[in-house]
């Protein structure tokens, strides 16, 4: 008896072969595919690490070309004529980067910080500057808002008439706390009860944190002329500023130049200087995709940096 056996067709036996073999292709093309984009994505990340650490350190070293300029300005006086203040616009460093400075005097501002001494007690000339700037600024209560401003510096919890001590931030929603101490930034006014961002936008321009009681004329506003006395008016800040337009004040006694000078003189004129000592420096710095910015407030005279930030 004959035994016959049946062969199976080859064709599916190559059909599946063939679905296998495209299975596992399109399994590597995939893998080869996601593993091509996380590379590039790990690249890219690399790279903008690698030029945001180069912006960095660009940034940094532009505020030591703003000290360096700053340190080699030793002239009777400081206005916008001289060469801190032309800054420095996109200039190129290395390989596709460069780096922007600009120079800004502080002392041509009333320092807020000034409202109370280390002593702890207030100074009523600059309570007076600054009741005076808010006025003219048209901030709603000004004697709530510097009442304020004092107990957030002052190192007691007696609050003014009108200011706010720890109760009153203890009471917020959430609960905060009074400084009693100088203010760091200008953002803390932001923290300070009454104040409202329209109204530190309007401030940010004419007030600081550093410098003595002398007002900078030649990058003071009109506003903060007008707050240093009674005897000024909008009129003659305006024309002060006006003055030095066509060529910085050299020294105090150019006032007398004005017509109505006899009228303020001599109240502001103790007041007042030519020099500044103390500025503000910001650079950006960038670096292909890599950016960073950097800010630094310096002592002139000692060459000193009093606060640094870096963004």
């Amino acid at each position: 008896m004959s035994v016959f056996f049946a062969k199976k067709p080859l064709g599916n036996e190559r059909g599946m072969a063939l679905l296998l073999v495209l299975a596992i292709t399109a399994l590597l093309a995939a893998l080869l595919s996601e593993l091509s984009f996380s590379t590039l994505v790990d690249l890219r990340l690399a790279e903008t690490y690698r030029d945001t650490t180069r912006s960095y350190y660009i940034a940094k070293g532009g505020i030591q070309v703003g000290q360096m300029i700053l340190a080699d300005d030793d002239n009777a006086y400081d206005g916008y004529d001289e060469l801190w203040a032309r800054g420095i616009s996109n200039y190129p460093v290395g390989d596709n980067g460069w780096v922007t400075i600009e120079v800004t005097p502080l002392d041509g501002r009333i320092n807020l910080n000034d409202l109370v001494s280390s002593s702890g007690n207030i100074d009523a000339v600059v309570k007076d500057r600054c009741l005076r700037l808010f006025d003219i600024l048209e901030i709603t209560q000004p004697h709530s808002h510097v009442d304020a401003l004092i107990d957030w510096l002052d190192p007691d919890d007696d609050p003014q008439p009108a200011g706010a001590e720890a109760g009153y931030y203890a009471l917020q929603d959430p609960a905060t706390y009074c400084k009693n101490g100088p203010m760091d930034t200008l953002e803390e006014l932001q923290l300070i009860a009454g104040f409202t961002a329209e109204e530190i936008k309007k401030l940010r321009p004419h007030v600081s944190l550093y410098g003595d009681n002398k007002i900078h004329l030649n990058s003071a506003s009109a506003e903060v002329l007008y707050a240093l006395a009674e005897e000024m008016t909008m009129d003659t800040a305006e024309a002060i500023v006006q003055q030095r337009k066509d060529r910085p004040l050299e020294s105090v006694e150019e006032l007398k130049e004005l017509s109505n000078w006899e009228t303020f003189y001599w109240a502001i004129n103790g007041y007042v200087q030519v020099k500044a000592n103390y500025y503000r420096i910001d650079t950006r710095a960038s670096v292909n995709d890599g950016e960073r910015r950097a800010r630094a407030t310096v002592e002139k005279d000692d060459n000193r940096i009093v606060y640094f930030e870096i963004r």
